[in-house]
């Protein structure tokens, strides 16, 4: 079987600090998979290493069976963790950007979905909403044509009845063969769409398994499992 991500033995470290210790995994393609721990867990720091923003410290990262790097980068669609446009920018700047920088990008289905969300193309950045700047950046990593789709906490400042819609709308329209990575700590919102989940503890992977899996294995939602696996007090720290 031919996989879309493949991931090695991968070891990343911050100095003297290891954030992902020995993480290995494989993501089929048509596959949509959450990718959940807790905030400092390596989550980003994972989808940087697949998107070759970051470079290894130990193993291999390969995506449609070439090993990560400029050739790769083509065929994914990222969405990163923080804003990409001044505030003084347009929104038609922006989706402009993204058409003439991806061959991939399709402008039509751009259009519909701001208009879904009600983003005006002559507004400025900076006057959007974060919420509502975080569904912009979703809409034009959405709108390209890539085998590979890595988001980065993209839901984590929009409102619920926005991310509704998202979930209802935009991440059910993905082609049969693309992939998914969305990195997430809001399971709650997403799990109706999760094929799999990807679980990093103590800079381990701690479970990649199928939702149904995890619902039949713990006898609870994907949601009450991940909170049950990440108990914090209310000082910050582990319950163990």
């Amino acid at each position: 079987m031919s996989y879309t991500v493949e991931v090695k033995n991968v070891v990343k470290k911050y100095g003297s600090k290891t954030v992902l210790d020995d993480i290995s995994f494989m993501i089929k393609p048509g596959t949509i998979v959450g990718l959940a721990s807790p905030n400092g867990s390596g989550k980003t720091t994972i989808i940087k290493l697949i998107a070759d923003f970051l470079t290894l410290d130990g193993g291999e990262i390969t995506v449609d069976g070439k090993k990560a790097g400029p050739e790769t980068k083509a065929i994914i669609s990222y969405l990163p963790d923080h804003d990409l446009f001044g505030s003084e920018d347009k929104v038609s700047t922006a989706v402009k950007f993204y058409n003439d920088y991806h061959k991939d990008f399709d402008a039509e289905k751009c259009e519909k979905y701001l208009k879904t969300f009600k983003i005006d193309e002559n507004a400025k950045i900076g006057s959007l909403s974060k919420g509502m700047r975080e569904i912009l950046m979703l809409i034009l990593t959405l709108s390209r044509d890539a085998k590979l789709y890595l988001l980065d906490e993209p839901l984590a400042n929009v409102d619920p009845v926005n991310r509704e819609a998202i979930v209802t709308t935009i991440l059910k329209e993905f082609k049969e063969d693309a992939s998914v990575i969305i990195s997430t700590h809001i399971l709650n919102d997403v799990e109706t769409i999760l094929d799999e989940v990807i679980m990093i503890k103590d800079n381990k992977l701690f479970c990649h398994k199928s939702v149904e899996e995890i619902r039949e294995e713990s006898g609870r939602s994907l949601n009450d499992f991940f909170k049950e696996t990440f108990k914090v007090d209310w000082f910050g720290g582990d319950n163990k």
